[in-house]
């Protein structure tokens, strides 16, 4: 019995966190600030290498966001010399300000712009930008330039070693693991199921909750190897099957358990229970209940990439602005709030959450940060031992709870400046002015440069998950569907229309609309994904070779007659 609870403590541990990304992405930020910083220290460098070292070193655990080894390898590869190239202008444009500032946009804009090359795009961006906003957080002067790209240089090569030697993963391993957490997710969901069924209806939220949480498991494991390089991971196809019908099956179970529970407190809002009313035939329905009659899509010769770029920039331009009226030494804060803000964001809204967001861990994280600085005020040791645990925490939080990166964030910043011995109350309140500034520029941008509504993208969503929709039900006659696309669609749906459902969304007709449209292509959605996964099992129990049926059958015929037991309601009473 001892030995039973560790082990269900660390099935729940790495059932909570699928693939054990984010406990990976945490050790290896924390080990290659570590290797960096003892490295620099026995060098015995000055506080601004040690600076740019450690910051360097935590970047590159931020900015490689691909899952698989090969493509990790080759981002951080190319991240080297666009650090360093950011870094130098930053340095060299140091004495002319008006120069540095127009530099400084003009990156802004092509790191953004690069977005629309995927992932690394992205990644090089972030390395880009963080490597320039350095240059200005440190003070960077032309004659440091040597010291520090040898620091620079040093945190590369320590998140190499941590990355593939210390903390190395493989995407067969990854694979593994992230199957292995569907797995448990698998298990919660069916005794989930059991439990609301012995429990005569209790237990319905819990049975959702776990539902979701495989739901959310099996698109990350699908996305994995859906991007996997080619000829790199065996059976990618059946793996995805397999996936997709587990889920769809235990989805299928759950909407059966539920209908059966007759819980009159269900609530009406859930999309399984909207599943027993809703049929395929509602898709006129949907045409009809569009979120605002005749809204008109994004069009024009504006891509997203290319909106967006010009959004950030005029948002680090009006921070920049902005920021020197508040401190004209600290003004960058601004302009890396209007940067954050607007990542993974497609439309007014998103901005706003974000900033929301961003403001709420930024507030949150300075008393928390300078109540770590008190605490560790003349021991440097437990300073750093502060500053590895915050930044261990910005890595293992999950994505969806931003506020709680930013808090991290933060106390990290205070740990940093502890260790400076430049921290104190009016500096971190400064720090709030500045991301309040940074967010109004940001919603300001989004709002009147070429904005785009959440109501726009949100129709534009929902039309491009009905066309998958309607291409899975009509291929699903002649061939297995594949229902990735459908999952991609209804995500991308669900994101536009966070804004719209939220409950601080003040306009109470427009939520409950929003949630209806929700509702009723979360139903569909699960309907179609049922389908798809009985119509590939069809199709696999077609392509059973008949010579393996054959010998089965005849299998069957040698084995000897086992002894026939009456049916119940066909036997005689006096038998």
């Amino acid at each position: 019995m001892v030995a039973a609870k560790p082990a269900s403590l660390w099935e729940r541990f790495a059932t909570a966190d699928p693939g054990l990304l984010r406990l990976t992405a945490g050790l290896r930020a924390v080990l290659g600030l570590t290797l960096t910083l003892a490295t620099l220290t026995v060098l015995d460098q000055s506080s601004v290498v040690l600076l740019t070292g450690g910051f360097t070193a935590v970047v590159t655990s931020l900015a490689i966001s691909d899952p698989h080894p090969r493509n990790q390898f080759r981002t951080l590869l190319a991240g080297a010399p666009v650090s360093l190239a950011a870094l130098t202008a930053g340095g060299l444009l140091a004495p002319f300000p008006f120069a540095s500032h127009l530099a400084f946009l003009l990156l802004i804009f092509a790191a953004v712009y690069a977005r629309r090359f995927g992932r690394r795009g992205l990644d090089l961006g972030i390395f880009a930008f963080m490597a320039y906003f350095l240059s200005q957080f440190a003070k960077i002067q032309p004659h440091q330039l040597p010291q520090l790209t040898g620091a620079l240089t040093v945190a590369f090569v320590a998140a190499a070693v941590t990355r593939f030697c210390l903390v190395p993963t493989t995407s067969y391993g990854i694979q593994r693991r992230l199957r292995a957490a569907f797995d448990r997710r698998l298990r919660d969901a069916r005794q989930a199921t059991s439990d609301l069924l012995a429990d005569g209806g209790a237990g319905v939220g819990r049975l959702e909750r776990r539902l979701d949480r495989l739901h959310t498991s099996a698109l990350l494991l699908q996305e994995f190897l859906y991007e996997a390089p080619v000829r790199l991971l065996r059976d990618t196809t059946a793996e995805l099957n397999r996936t997709a019908r587990a889920d769809a099956t235990a989805q299928r179970l759950g909407v059966l358990a539920i209908r059966a529970s007759e819980d009159s407190t269900a609530s009406s809002a859930n999309p399984m229970r909207a599943a027993e009313t809703v049929d395929l035939a509602d898709r006129a329905e949907l045409d009809r209940v569009a979120l605002r009659p005749g809204a008109a899509q994004p069009s024009g010769p504006w891509r997203h990439t290319t909106r967006q770029a010009f959004q950030v920039t005029a948002a680090a331009a009006l921070a920049v602005l902005g920021g020197y009226l508040v401190s004209p030494h600290l003004w960058y804060w601004a302009v890396v709030t209007a940067w954050v803000v607007f990542i993974n964001a497609e439309h007014t809204g998103d901005v706003l959450l974000q900033s929301g967001r961003r403001l709420i861990g930024t507030v949150a994280g300075v008393p928390f940060g300078y109540g770590l600085a008190v605490l560790a005020d003349g021991h440097t040791t437990l300073a750093l031992a502060f500053l590895l645990a915050c930044v261990f925490g910005m890595f293992y939080t999950p994505s969806g709870s931003y506020w709680a990166v930013t808090f991290f964030i933060t106390g990290s910043l205070s740990m940093v400046l502890a260790v400076l011995h430049t921290l104190s109350p009016e500096l971190l309140a400064l720090r709030v002015q500045e991301t309040v500034l940074g967010a109004g520029c940001g919603i300001l941008a989004a709002a009147l440069v070429v904005p785009t509504t959440v109501r726009a993208v949100a129709d534009t969503r929902l039309r491009e998950l009905l066309f998958v929709l309607d291409h899975l039900m009509r291929r699903a006659p002649q061939a297995a569907p594949d229902a990735r696309d459908l999952d991609q669609a209804l995500e991308a749906f669900r994101k536009a229309c966070r804004p719209l459902v939220h409950p601080l969304n003040p306009r109470r007709a427009e939520r409950a609309r929003a949630r209806c449209v929700l509702e009723r292509v979360e139903a569909i959605s699960f309907h179609a994904r049922s389908l798809a996964a009985e119509t590939g099992r069809a199709r696999d129990a077609a392509a059973w070779p008949a010579s393996q049926r054959l010998s089965t059958a005849r299998q069957d015929r040698t084995m000897p007659p086992q002894p026939c037991t009456p049916c119940p309601c066909t036997a005689r009473p006096d038998s």
